[in-house]
């Protein structure tokens, strides 16, 4: 079995007081699944610029937030009629460069005022394999730009570790939970993945050793080791199935949510299960008293 991870930030505290905190979420493909759960427990949290995969851009896009430091034409590129951010998910894009730009910015002046009131930060890192842009530099993602355009590299650990002492200097003392995406970068080689997430373990256990705020979450492990079967993976057989999802989770809220959290999301989960039954005869009398009743339940 998994040992449950160090340094948990669990205190007792008032009824629900986990769930009426703000969270921020960012990282790769994981973190959006994560998030999925985060949503239906009616937390409040918050995913800037989309799926990013590799630690120094992500840490990178993190500081020009706090800092407000907003993105020009230079970090923009023109493919197929649309312009894309070499920083950011290809969700951040548009027509021209003033709607894309504002689309970005606009993210920025939002992030920057809902970090000062977030309570805690989970960061997924992905991958120590990163591309970059002959002309710009190191990218966040190619967005189906030829190859010929790109140098392929691995981040250095002082590379990564610089990155994200700065940021989380920055942060002060908010709470930082890191853990790596259990999804294998297949693409980049079985090795070359292999050390990609060795040097991101290496990287956490670095910002753990110096910085008393920052904690690892293992998915990474009860993935790989805890699981270890391919019926806990989709199709492709890299990403983890729903069920593997769920059991991350579950495992995530008995190490970081206080009781009365956990209390809160059982009751939340038992009203979504009776909101998902299908009545015979929406219209009769029993039918809307049990709308009411759940409606009273959560209010």
């Amino acid at each position: 079995m998994i040992r449950r991870p160090p340094r948990s930030t669990r205190k007792e505290s008032s009824a629900a007081s986990d769930v009426y905190k703000r969270q921020i979420l960012m990282g790769s493909c994981f973190t959006s699944n994560i998030a999925s759960f985060f949503s239906q427990a009616c937390f409040q949290f918050y995913s800037p610029f989309g799926t990013l995969y590799n630690p120094v851009t992500i840490a990178n896009n993190f500081k020009r937030i706090v800092n407000r430091e907003l993105y020009t034409v230079a970090d923009l590129v023109l493919n197929n009629e649309r312009y894309y951010s070499w920083n950011h998910s290809s969700f951040y894009s548009g027509s021209s460069e003033k709607e894309t730009l504002f689309l970005i910015n606009d993210e920025i002046y939002k992030f920057n005022e809902i970090i000062k009131s977030s309570s805690t930060i989970i960061i997924t890192f992905g991958t120590s394999m990163v591309y970059e842009h002959k002309a710009y530099g190191l990218v966040g993602n190619c967005h189906k730009i030829p190859s010929k355009e790109f140098t392929k590299k691995m981040l250095s650990i002082e590379e990564m570790h610089n990155s994200w002492r700065e940021l989380i200097q920055l942060l002060n003392t908010k709470q930082i939970i890191f853990t790596v995406s259990p999804v294998r970068h297949w693409s980049d080689g079985a090795i070359e993945n292999t050390r990609s997430k060795a040097l991101l373990h290496l990287l956490i256990s670095f910002l753990e050793a110096e910085f008393e705020n920052t904690a690892y979450f293992p998915s990474y492990e009860l993935i790989i080791d805890e699981l270890r079967d391919y019926r806990f993976y989709k199709k492709d057989m890299l990403h983890p199935s729903q069920e593997a999802v769920e059991f991350i989770w579950e495992k995530f809220a008995a190490c970081y949510f206080t009781s009365s959290t956990i209390g809160v999301l059982n009751e939340v989960n038992a009203i979504r299960k009776l909101l998902e039954h299908k009545p015979f005869n929406p219209s009769s009398v029993q039918h809307q008293k049990f709308l009411q009743k759940c409606l009273t339940d959560i209010n």
